[in-house]
């Protein structure tokens, strides 16, 4: 039996949408949110006085208090920091961009491991990664290929296929 000739799919790799990219981090966020932060949570709260809000702000700023929560504060982190860095290192995306359908790719031919941990630093709960929270998303919104600065440190971009029809 003869094979067909159809012509080969039109496909090309380009930056991913900002709001595909914003749903994966929803979808990667409300995973943790799940596995993560409910786990922890009745911890913490647990230690909380129920009276007011008043009373529970004055207690969490006690140095008693933080000393109780870092190591907890800590161990969330890096939870956070091992879900991003083992999936992207692995599958070069996590769940949120899988079911996105976006990935990320580096400047070179493979991403390397050294480029993901730059992407996931942003997670490591130390001075001054932890301002990367707040300058990592707004920077995304000033670049034209909504590349965050942890990217553009580590030449990596967020991509998705789009088909030509």
């Amino acid at each position: 039996m003869g094979r067909l000739n159809l012509p080969k799919e039109r496909t090309f790799t380009g930056p991913a949408l900002l709001w595909k990219r914003i749903a994966a981090f929803f979808i990667d966020m409300a995973l943790l949110s799940l596995f993560v932060f409910i786990p922890f949570r009745s911890i913490i709260s647990s230690n909380l006085p129920q009276k007011s809000l008043m009373e529970s702000f004055k207690v969490m700023a006690s140095s008693e208090f933080t000393g109780y929560l870092l190591p907890f504060y800590i161990a969330m982190s890096l939870l956070m920091f091992l879900y991003f860095f083992m999936l992207e290192n692995k599958m070069a995306q996590t769940i949120g961009k899988r079911i996105m359908k976006i990935y990320v790719v580096g400047d070179g031919k493979a991403l390397k491991k050294w480029q993901v941990f730059v992407r996931t630093m942003l997670f490591i709960p130390v001075f001054p990664f932890d301002l990367l929270v707040i300058a990592d998303p707004i920077f995304m919104l000033f670049t034209k290929s909504n590349q965050r600065l942890s990217e553009i440190l580590s030449k990596t971009r967020v991509v998705e296929n789009y088909r030509l029809e």
